[in-house]
């Protein structure tokens, strides 16, 4: 039989490959032979008249368009909720509404995407020439998906729903039909233009130097693998294949794990049932009871299944810090891992997703903004209570950032992709963190102008008074006067540095000595202060102040002091004249006063002080600074693990399951890292375990094969 004749399965041919965008598709033939009509195609091609070659070919390719739209959209929605009469909403009701940020209320829906308002006027539609509502209109206002990075106009929004092209879905329903699967499978998107190489025959994509209508690559949303748009490359039966989530699976908190459960409802009891709550006299109790487990009830849920491979991140961005650095990494976390395991924290602040994550095993969390946004999370942490206490590893934004530089995160996100950056919080190391107790009684028999009550009453980097806080305050109060003039980075040092001049000229406190009083574990230092007339007094619990600077220095030389430390429960208390402080710039440090483990300062009369960054004009008062607590930091290792360390703690992990055959010695291998980078590894290893020797070079990992459980078979020849 003629081969172009024969009745095949649409489906189970190899020559599938994804067309327009959205599900459309395209059939692509070896050969370009295109296949005769078959019985029960569409009208349209089996007409015969005088239509023209070409209405007869797109006819035929309607129907192969269908067939395969029907394949694209069930792939990767085995989560999501039945949509409810999509196109009657469109057509006869109001315009769906746009979100921009995860919904986290009953009425979420799994794959909507999250729109954010775009500039690259240059892309093109998704839709395609065929579907885009708009095709004249080139500059016509346009969205990009956070999540899938599909741009879209926005008139041609509606069209996505109706062709279901849904985003990745991020969370699973709570019906005992979603909860029996529990296989992610990848979510394709189309890609006119692709970095990278393809997954299957290892060819860079092809670049354009203008904008192409053509589709180059197809790339699944969670893993990042991509392969060409040609069925040599990309073959049908891989939309139906699970997913591995790529080389960031270890911290990224699946979807089966968020589950949304459905508002308990009060349902209209039998008369039975309402005889016996007559004759209870408890029934009162019975009803607030109810009324406060509905008052408990949240939306989402988490069910993690513990691994001791995964490391789940839990992402807080400050969008406010560090000018518009925060609103460009909120979008990057959220393509990279799940969205609802990122939050924004003017949104509405950290506690309720800490609160929702509480039960993951191995959680880590992961602070962009400043100091004050890390202080904020580890107050929400010491009000929750969680045991143990996850570890915050730090992405600095804005100035100063004297804690991340103690934590060997840098003093500024200088664009590091932000892939390195979870490959460092996952691997770093866990140090403790002091916290110190701010007490504070006011003086009422010496009243003066002057608040009773401190920014913060915690404080993790320092807390010091005078000259330094003096400045501080001034650039506070200039910045909330006028917001639009400290949007850099740049001017905010420059106002600092004249904030500071102006006050040197001006002596504002050179008089600090004469109205302090310190006493440490039971040591008055009042004298020696008034002798040496300190302007500034600092309580250092990190090395670093100032942006950067460290004005204990170097205790080699000095046998009285212990080598200063976050995590051993004592503060250093530290001086500084007007010399001392501009020495600190050029590697200077102040007078080292002592180390303690409790302090009590009073002051007599209305004094500058900065807890953290945090200025205010303090009221004559009596201070108390006691140790807190200790919080878990994650430290930046200086030096990046490799690969073969990594990937021989993975080995040593898993190795205790072994099945040994008489040809093969076969061990089970979860692959939480991508291909690309197992075979970048060129570095030849030998490890024996249980008498399984395993050779890792870059020739071996051919015989990696994939089965349908998303696991990854290691075979070695006996």
């Amino acid at each position: 039989m003629d081969p172009l004749t024969e009745p095949q399965d649409e489906r189970s041919q190899p020559g599938w490959s994804l067309g327009a965008a959205g599900g459309e598709a395209s059939e692509q033939r070896r050969g370009g032979r295109a296949e005769t009509r078959r019985p029960g195609d569409s009208p349209i091609a089996a007409e015969d008249g005088e239509e023209p070659l070409e209405e007869k070919l797109r006819g035929l390719a309607f129907r192969k368009q269908t067939s395969y739209r029907k394949a694209i959209s069930r792939s990767g929605l085995q989560h999501l909720a039945p949509v409810q009469s999509s196109i009657t909403a469109l057509t006869n009701g109001p315009a769906k509404e746009l979100r921009a940020t995860v919904d986290w209320t009953e009425n979420a829906v799994n794959g909507d995407h999250l729109w954010l308002e775009t500039n690259c006027s240059g892309d093109l539609c998704y839709l395609g020439e065929e579907t885009c509502m708009v095709k004249i209109a080139k500059s016509a206002p346009r969205r990009k998906c956070a999540a899938c990075k599909i741009v879209v106009h926005t008139a041609c929004i509606e069209q996505l729903d109706k062709i279901n092209f849904r985003c990745k879905p991020t969370f699973r329903e709570g019906s005992s039909r979603c909860l029996r699967d529990n296989v992610l499978r990848h979510h394709w998107v189309h890609r006119r233009r692709q970095e990278g190489k393809c997954r299957q025959c290892g060819k860079s994509f092809q670049q354009k130097f203008f904008h192409s209508k053509e589709i180059i690559a197809i790339s699944c949303s969670w893993c990042k693998q991509a392969f060409h748009n040609k069925v040599t490359c990309f073959m049908l039966h891989q939309i139906e294949e699970p997913c591995s989530l790529g080389a960031h699976a270890g911290v990224i908190v699946p979807p089966s794990w968020i589950i949304k459960v459905r508002k308990p409802q009060v349902h209209t009891s039998s008369f039975k049932n309402s005889t016996r709550r007559k004759k209870r006299t408890s029934f009162k109790r019975r009803t607030s009871k109810k009324g406060t487990d509905e008052s408990k009830w949240r939306p989402f849920i988490l069910k993690p299944l513990p691994s001791p491979l995964m490391k789940p991140v839990l992402v807080f961005v400050n969008p406010k810090s560090g000018g518009n650095q925060g609103t460009k990494l909120l979008q990057m976390f959220m393509w990279i891992l799940n969205p609802r395991q990122v939050f924004d924290l003017s949104q509405g602040g950290p506690r309720e997703a800490l609160e929702l994550y509480r039960k993951v095993p191995n959680l880590r969390i992961l602070a962009c903004g400043g100091d004050g946004t890390v202080g904020w999370i580890l107050s929400a942490l010491d009000d929750l209570q969680l045991n143990p206490q996850p570890p915050v590893a730090v992405l600095p934004l804005g100035t100063g950032n004297d804690l991340a530089r103690t934590l060997n995160w840098g003093g500024g996100y200088t664009d590091e992709p932000v892939s390195k950056i979870l490959c460092h919080v996952e691997d770093g190391t866990v140090v403790q963190l002091d916290r110190w107790n701010l007490q504070v009684e006011w003086s009422p028999a010496q009243p003066e102008e002057g608040t009773q009550k401190l920014p913060l009453n915690v404080f993790n980097n320092y807390f010091s008074l005078g000259f330094d806080a003096h400045v501080t305050l001034e650039f506070h109060e200039s910045r909330e006067a006028n917001p639009e003039k400290f949007n850099s980075r740049f001017r905010n040092k420059m106002f600092y540095a004249g904030a500071a001049f102006s006050d040197f000229l001006q002596r504002s406190s050179r008089d600090l000595s004469k109205h302090v009083r310190v006493v440490c574990d039971g040591t008055d230092l009042t004298a020696k202060i008034q002798e040496l007339k300190f302007q500034c007094i600092v309580f250092l619990n990190i090395p670093r102040y100032c942006a950067g600077t460290m004005p204990w220095g170097n205790t080699g030389d000095h046998r009285d002091f212990e080598p200063q430390r976050h995590d051993d429960g004592y503060i250093e208390v530290i001086g500084f004249t007007m010399a001392s402080l501009a020495a600190l710039q050029v590697g200077g440090h102040g007078e080292r006063l002592h180390q303690c483990r409790e302090v009590t300062l009073t002051t007599y009369k209305t004094i500058p002080v900065q807890v953290d960054g945090e200025p205010c004009r303090l009221a004559p008062s009596t201070l108390r600074i006691s140790l807190r607590n200790q919080a878990n930091m994650v430290q930046k290792s200086k030096r990046r693990t490799s690969f073969g360390e990594k990937w021989n703690l993975h080995i040593f992990s898993i190795m205790s399951n072994v099945i040994t055959s008489t040809s093969l010695k076969i061990s089970y291998v979860v692959l939480h890292l991508s291909y690309e980078a197992i075979v970048a590894y060129d570095e030849a290893y030998n490890y024996s375990s249980k008498g399984i020797s395993v050779y890792l070079t870059k020739n071996y990992f051919v015989h990696i094969i994939e089965l349908e459980l998303g696991l990854k078979f290691w075979c070695a020849p006996d």
